[in-house]
């Protein structure tokens, strides 16, 4: 009777542990191991390559936690999956458009560049010809003077008069200088004119694909670049080595059961946002973490381990 009333007590507490453990499987299932599934060719990465990127988002959790969450292993319970559709099509679309900007962003500087030194040219022998035109008048008015007494004397000396000529000559020579010199000018003038239009017109033009281009691309994305589910991720989209490495340590935080957090800057915020630099828990992804996971020295996180030890033993 005893006898029965053990295996009874046994085969009870059996299925309340195997109860237990399946409702809590997808909780903090660490080291959660993972291999790699379907690379799509379009995506042109190697399997070494998505290795490393895998390595860099495990990092992500890993150092923030300060121990091992992650594990590539051939029959990794976790299968993650690269799969092209029309979300990397879009994506590689972004890149070809904004390439176009930053090539006619770079042509538009590069003519505000030549309006700026051919305005400095401008304006520096605008200056140098003032100074000449204020010396020339200055020198015809001391000969207009000098002539003039001359004039009310009956006129001048054979050999003073013939100085005079010098310096009427030397005058005439300045004064078609200086015309030259203002006609270079006005038609300095009518380039740094005809710059700034076509500048003003660049300036337009770009504003007008820059428009178009945030309508429909410079929206905050929900995370549709990837998704969890089920012991599968499945990465359809990325435009950048840190968006991917964003995009794989997010839905590696789904597959430790860490749900969405507030904090634009948080890698497990809804929205995929700033992906510029290489991703780091905030203090909210951080939060929760340690609410889901713990620091692993809990009666859970040890029995767990034991139990996932044993059946791997299998």
């Amino acid at each position: 009777m005893r006898f029965d009333l053990l295996i009874v007590s046994v085969m009870t507490l059996a299925a309340a542990g195997t109860y237990w453990y399946r409702l809590t499987e997808d909780i903090c299932p660490v080291p959660l191991t993972y291999h790699i599934g379907e690379i799509a060719p379009e995506f042109n990465l190697s399997k070494e390559q998505v290795e490393a990127y895998l390595k860099d988002a495990e990092l992500v959790w890993e150092q923030a936690a300060g121990r091992e969450l992650f594990r590539s292993e051939a029959a990794g319970a976790l299968t993650v999956n690269f799969l092209f559709d029309e979300r990397q099509a879009l994506a590689e679309s972004q890149l070809s458009q904004k390439a176009a900007l930053d090539r006619e962003r770079d042509k538009t500087e590069e003519l505000v560049a030549r309006i700026d030194e051919e305005r400095k040219t401008y304006e520096a022998q605008t200056k140098e010809y003032e100074g000449k035109v204020a010396a020339y008048e200055r020198t015809l008015t001391a000969y207009n003077e000098k002539v003039n007494r001359y004039n009310d004397q009956g006129g001048a000396p054979s050999d003073v008069y013939a100085e005079l000529e010098r310096e009427k000559a030397a005058l005439n020579r300045q004064s078609n200088d200086l015309n030259q010199t203002a006609e270079k000018l006005n038609v300095l003038a009518r380039t740094i004119n005809e710059l700034n239009d076509t500048s003003s017109q660049f300036i337009a033009e770009y504003n007008t694909q820059v428009a178009g281009y945030n309508e429909e691309f410079g929206f905050s994305r929900e995370f549709t670049q990837g998704d969890y589910q089920e012991n599968v991720i499945n990465i359809y989209t990325f435009s950048s080595e840190n968006e991917l490495r964003t995009v794989l340590a997010h839905e590696f935080g789904h597959a430790l059961g860490v749900d969405h957090v507030e904090g634009r800057s948080s890698v497990m915020y809804y929205l995929l946002e700033n992906t510029s630099s290489f991703p780091t828990l905030s203090s909210e992804d951080a939060a929760a973490f340690a609410a889901t996971c713990g620091d692993g020295s809990g009666l859970q996180a040890n029995v767990r381990a034991r139990i996932r030890s044993l059946l791997a033993s299998f």
